[in-house]
């Protein structure tokens, strides 16, 4: 059979046009796409479809055994069969009410291996390798700066450190009003708390070429010669100290020496401040 072809706005519905010309179904026809149309802007298309068909050639067989379809328009004779009546309902007998669930209970967690348990349940880490992490650390420190000193640490009865570095020239590891030992000493802290693994630690306390050790009697005569200023002047004065282990030996001694004043901080770190005022004042 001869060919036929047609134009439309998509391919698909020109295939469509072919068929009912040609009278076959789409399994019958062979096609033949000349041109599809293009896309534009916004998901429109611009030309049409070019399609032609022809009727599958195959071993020529009777006209009345040919499947052909109706063309578009021409209503079908097949009558629809009606579908059967719906059968009546039957009510719906009563559910039994159902039984409240019980809460699941928790399943008990697998034992961890040690390295990922929480704080709560990992082990303190041991006082003889925090001493070792600490002294390790702490050389490594030292080794940086270039100094030669000596360091030395000591475990009390609860287990808790304290790190004392001696020697010559150490003034940059103290810095001023001490606050490179403070540093040195929190990031001591630092490591330790990373060999625990989310573990606790022991406490740790640092001290270079005694400083703190000496600065406490002398911030102690500090603070009492202020409190007697205080109550002779009857006007507040404010002790520069910024170290927060320092200010609170300063509101200790006044707690215990002199009920009549009173102290509080003020500022922000690492400006903040220790005021001492009359109790009376406003």
């Amino acid at each position: 059979m001869e060919w036929v072809e047609t134009a439309a706005r998509s391919v698909e519905e020109a295939k469509d046009l072919l068929l009912d010309q040609l009278g076959v179904d789409h399994e019958d026809a062979e096609f033949d796409v000349l041109e599809e149309p293009k896309p534009g802007l916004f998901g429109r298309v611009k030309g049409q479809a070019r399609v032609r068909a022809r009727v599958r050639p195959k071993t020529p067989a009777s006209r009345d055994d040919r499947r052909r379809r109706p063309a578009k328009g021409k209503e079908r004779s097949e009558e629809k069969t009606p579908k059967p009546a719906a059968e009546e309902r039957k009510p719906r007998e009563p559910r039994e009410p159902r039984e409240a669930k019980q809460p699941r209970a928790a399943s008990p967690r697998p034992e961890s291996n040690g390295s990922t348990e929480s704080s709560e349940d990992a082990p303190r880490l041991d006082s003889a390798i925090a001493a070792t992490e600490s002294e390790a650390f702490l050389q490594g420190i030292l080794d940086a700066f270039e100094i030669t000193a000596a360091i030395a640490i000591e475990t009390d009865e609860a287990g808790d450190l304290s790190a004392a570095i001696s020697g010559e020239n150490l003034g940059r590891l103290i810095g001023p009003r001490g606050g490179v030992v403070s540093a040195l000493e929190e990031l001591t802290r630092t490591r330790l708390q990373h060999v625990a693994s989310g573990g606790s630690t022991p406490r740790f306390k640092l001290d270079v070429g005694g400083y703190r050790a000496s600065r406490r009697p002398n911030l102690e005569i500090l603070v009492d010669d202020v409190v007697e200023r205080v109550r002779s002047t009857g006007q507040p004065h404010v002790l520069d100290v910024v170290l927060a282990g320092e200010r609170k030996l300063v509101h200790d001694r006044v707690a215990e020496t002199a009920t009549d004043l009173r102290t509080h901080s003020e500022g922000e770190d690492p400006v903040r401040r220790v005021l001492l005022t009359p109790a009376d004042a406003g």
